[in-house]
């Protein structure tokens, strides 16, 4: 056996006139409990095999300590703990309420860390004292629902943004409250599908890098929806017809991506590209638009920039999807 740059190589035996062997690395082995009879997964992929276990990542507990951390820096700590993969979490505090930065408002530690796990798939609080609770995963992970979770996704997030632009357009407020619950809603399943990628995961290493990145993304879209929604609220006016056509553009480049997730083709790249230049384009020429909806407008010109990031990531996808064809078709 010999380690080269990370990779080790492995003789060949000769069994009989038709059987080949080659052994596996031992640690590899004991990690995964390996033993006589397993059944393991075996890829060809060109020149190369992949051989796996579908035994998940076992990631038993972890320690928080969340003292003197703000309300949403608790609840971003919990949720990566969450979706990194940990069975486990178990939270201390020394302090019993914490600042909401928003509101300025004081609020207590321990609804906090239920609030957010109400927002977590398959995890609840089991065990609370006044400075510490456990969280742990009660559920049993299944890959199988995990493409379907991911098309729930964009639905969700296509309804989301045509509730968003009408609510604009009308100045609806009711319609724009309903928008916190979405996020929510997207948000729990965009945390257990990047859990699940985490714990279980693709053979292709590539894959679960790729599409990690487009729904961790896809919740900084959410994000900024929500963020913006709470500033039409607090606004509370009729927006200008300039406005409103600039918003539309931004936020149908939603659709438009999840078109192409689903069904690449390369004019629909061309449409999201020319969508942002058009758009980029009448933002630097906005004239006689109130501040409150510059600043809306602004904060939303950051989702055009997410897409075009994304539909990179999509056409890594689609040449990787292309390769394996071409290799099955040999």
């Amino acid at each position: 056996m010999e380690y080269i740059g990370g990779y080790m190589k492995r003789k060949v035996i000769q069994i009989a006139e038709s059987t080949q062997l080659i052994s596996l690395p031992r640690n590899w082995a004991k990690q995964y409990d390996i033993k006589k009879g397993i059944e393991l997964d075996v890829q060809i992929k060109g020149n190369k095999l992949e051989i796996s276990t579908e035994e998940s990542k076992d990631l038993e507990k972890i320690d928080l300590d969340i003292t003197d951390l703000d309300r949403t820096s608790i609840m971003f700590y919990i949720r990566s703990a969450y979706r990194t993969g940990y069975d486990t979490i178990n939270i201390t505090f020394q302090t019993p309420t914490t600042k909401h930065l928003r509101t300025g408002k004081e609020t207590t530690v321990i609804s906090i860390i239920h609030e957010e796990v109400n927002r977590l798939v398959g995890v609840e609080v089991i065990q609370q004292r006044e400075n510490f609770c456990v969280v742990k995963d009660i559920s049993t992970l299944n890959f199988d629902e995990f493409d379907n979770i991911v098309r729930r996704i964009f639905l969700l997030l296509t309804d989301m943004a045509n509730d968003f632009t009408v609510g604009l357009t009308n100045n609806n407020l009711s319609l724009l409250e309903t928008i916190e619950e979405k996020h929510d809603s997207i948000t729990k399943f965009i945390s257990y599908c990047l859990r699940l990628i985490n714990k279980k995961g693709f053979p292709d290493q590539r894959k679960n890098c790729i599409l990690y990145h487009i729904l961790a993304s896809l919740d900084k879209v959410t994000d900024a929806v929500k963020y913006c929604s709470r500033d039409a609220i607090k606004y509370d006016q009729k927006m200008t017809d300039q406005t409103i056509k600039l918003i539309n553009m931004i936020i149908s480049s939603v659709t438009m991506y999840y078109n192409l997730f689903y069904n690449f083709q390369t004019d629909l790249v061309s449409k999201l590209y020319t969508n942002r230049d058009v758009v980029l384009r009448q933002i630097q020429r906005l004239e006689g638009v109130p501040n409150d909806e510059v600043i809306i407008i602004n904060k939303l010109e950051a989702v055009l920039e997410i897409f075009v990031d994304l539909t990179e990531a999509k056409m890594s996808l689609s040449l990787d999807e292309r390769k394996q064809e071409n290799v099955i078709l040999q």
